[in-house]
């Protein structure tokens, strides 16, 4: 059995320590967070009395004896972590993005390979369903090559507002656009970028004391003189179906595919409430979500039994592209060349 260890006892950290309960190689031996409400929060809905809690991840990897560590703390937190665990040996599957800043990300690469361990960066687009189905189609060559890319990615009000309890050290940018690009360049057979073009819209949020923008857009041109759009919003009404709204547009020289995620839901009304059930609702008490299918594929990596595809290096360029975009808004839509 692999010994797993949790870094972050959120709403991530309780996600990947139930499915870690459910993966017939692995076991979860301890939690961290620096918050012991949280950590006590995590461990009642664990109710495993094997698993211990630590307030302080270090404590956690230098007692535990770990075979891996996922790292689900926010978004700008990831370096330490990440480095520590190399350093001592032990194998990784981090939050994306790896890091919101290139320089933090270039350090825990180094230190990754260096330490020769295993790092893989959650990009959990990759086992979602319909992105696998389209994945391949374009493989198929049905598509033919890429000629342009439509992706949108929005989220309900209350993930930056409710949530994300530390949305402001962070940005809808940052938060939803690596899944945007990850999976285009996974379509695209990962194409190098040669430029971005950005702007960022900065209203709602504001107004109610977050100094973060509301919506980005972004153009990104490809090596191959390609584009894709990519356009994300967190301030969506709170009625929504389902919390994000993620779908594409991919026109290929062959055909034109659409993929349309929040519509896979069912949808009750009555006279004064609408219920809605999304996907990912668990069969037979097994969670079947796109993130519990990538954590059991973090096992499967650790085993050798398959191929490790989202890694470090992918993390890396991910930030590498999203800086740039941040920096062209920023600039009021200047065009940032991406440099090798």
């Amino acid at each position: 059995m692999y010994r797993i260890g949790i870094v972050g006892a959120g709403i991530r950290g309780k996600m990947y320590a139930q499915t870690i309960e459910q993966d017939q190689y692995a076991e979860l031996v301890a939690i961290s967070d620096t918050y012991q409400p949280t950590l006590a929060q995590a461990l009642e809905l664990i109710n495993d009395e094997k698993v211990k809690g630590f307030t302080d991840y270090k404590e956690m990897i230098d007692t535990c004896n770990l075979d891996g560590i996922i790292v689900a703390v926010p978004d700008f937190l990831h370096h330490d972590p990440v480095i520590y665990a190399a350093e001592h040996k032990v194998n990784i599957l981090c939050e994306k993005p790896f890091s919101t800043d290139v320089k933090e990300c270039e350090e825990m690469l180094a230190a990754v390979e260096k330490n020769n361990v295993i790092c893989m960066v959650a990009f959990e687009n990759r086992w979602n369903e319909p992105m696998v189905a389209m994945k391949n189609y374009i493989n198929s060559g049905a598509l033919g090559d890429i000629i342009n890319v439509n992706a949108r990615l929005n989220d309900k009000i209350l993930v930056p507002t409710d949530m994300l309890k530390w949305s402001k050290g962070s940005s809808v940018g940052w938060f939803l656009f690596p899944h945007l690009l990850d999976l285009i360049m996974w379509y695209n057979g990962g194409k190098k970028v040669k430029q971005v073009y950005a702007v960022g819209t900065k209203k709602v949020l504001t107004k109610m004391g977050l100094d973060i923008y509301d919506s980005m857009q972004a153009t990104v041109t490809f090596e191959d003189d390609t584009n894709a759009t990519l356009t994300s919003s967190w301030v969506l009404p709170n009625s929504m179906a389902l919390t994000y709204d993620l779908k594409m547009e991919i026109i290929g020289e062959k055909s034109t595919a659409y993929i349309n995620t929040h519509d896979q839901c069912v949808r009750t009304y009555s006279d004064h409430v609408e219920n809605l059930h999304s996907i990912g609702t668990p069969i037979d008490g097994m969670l079947i979500g796109n993130s519990n299918f990538m954590t059991h594929h973090f096992i499967n990596v650790l085993r050798g039994a398959v191929k490790l595809e989202a890694t470090a290096q992918k993390g890396v360029y991910n930030t590498k592209v999203i800086a740039a975009i941040h920096e062209s808004a920023a600039a009021g839509g200047k065009v940032i060349r991406i440099e090798e």
